[in-house]
């Protein structure tokens, strides 16, 4: 189970014993955003932050890439939930406060957010030199989204199919193990550049996935892998036959898999970036509304 990973500071194993000591608490806490009804409208919540990607972006003063990165982790989490997404909140954790770079994280945010009818309300920057080290910040968003508290989809079932949409890249996630190899000179500086591409956001094509009640359920594929990440949207009687050969494999996930091997499916997104599940009769639609993202079937809901 994730030796590299593990290896980069990251362990896994532990990451899903605190998950199963969270399962007491509900089905919110396996979900990728929080419900809860408020006068006959469900409010929907998210927060995720872009992990240790920050580290090189910031570096390199990718301010851009930086806001889509946290825009996207937070709302291609809103999207596994039929809700449109209202505000955004942003967190900003700093050793030492640069105004100019600062805030240019943020008026990226605000340009990105508008894309997707979502405002940025404000937030929050903590100056905090002993807790991160000088150069370094961390980031982390919060999204509010609202939905019609009767807009149920129909049940999952066995046969129901499982459609990926195209990554691109590694997105936002492993970057301990990515800037490990890296530093180990595993991975070229074409290599690293190439992981640090944005995440592409699904919100838009999902959310009209969503209106014409063409699908059943949706997972975001972050840190975790693929299967981890689909299993927590499918009902507990059900399993999932899913094809890894059926996916594009794209050049830097050749390479991560002639050095990690299989673990890659255990961390990476692998070249699919989010996930549907959805009646096979339903597939052409989907296809068509989803087909910026090469769309392609990566399984199936099987009986346990």
């Amino acid at each position: 189970m994730s030796e590299l990973y593990k290896q980069s500071g990251v362990n896994l194993s532990e990451a899903n014993r605190l998950a199963n000591k969270l399962v007491k608490f509900g089905g919110n806490f396996q979900a990728f955003a929080g419900e809860l009804n408020c006068r006959g409208l469900k409010i929907v919540n998210c927060c995720d932050g872009i992990g240790t990607k920050i580290i090189p972006l910031y570096e390199k003063k990718l301010f851009k890439t930086i806001a889509i990165d946290l825009v996207a982790a937070n709302l291609n989490d809103l999207a596994t939930k039929n809700a449109k997404a209202l505000g955004f909140l942003d967190y900003i954790a700093v050793n030492s406060l640069d105004s100019e770079s600062i805030s240019k994280i943020i008026f990226e945010i605000k340009n990105v957010l508008s894309n997707f009818g979502c405002e940025l309300l404000g937030g929050e920057t903590s100056e905090m030199p002993d807790l991160l080290k000088n150069g370094v910040i961390d980031i982390c968003g919060f999204v509010t989204g609202i939905a019609d508290e009767n807009s149920i989809p129909s049940g999952i079932q066995s046969g129901d199919i499982v459609i990926a949409l195209k990554s691109n890249g590694i997105h936002a996630n492993g970057f301990s193990l990515i800037r490990k190899l890296y530093a180990d000179g595993k991975l070229s500086e074409e290599e690293f550049l190439e992981c640090l591409k944005p995440t592409f956001i699904y919100y838009n094509a999902v959310q009209n996935l969503w209106q014409n009640n063409l699908i059943k359920s949706a997972a975001n594929i972050t840190g975790g892998g693929i299967y981890s990440n689909i299993i927590r949207v499918v009902p507990e009687h059900l399993d999932l036959d899913l094809d890894f050969c059926g996916i594009q494999q794209q050049g830097i996930y050749k390479k991560l898999y002639n050095l990690c091997g299989d673990e890659i499916y255990e961390v990476f997104n692998c070249g699919a970036g989010f996930c549907l599940i959805a009646d096979a009769a339903d597939a052409d639609k989907i296809f068509d509304i989803c087909k910026c993202f090469d769309p392609f079937i990566l399984g199936k809901v099987v009986e346990k």
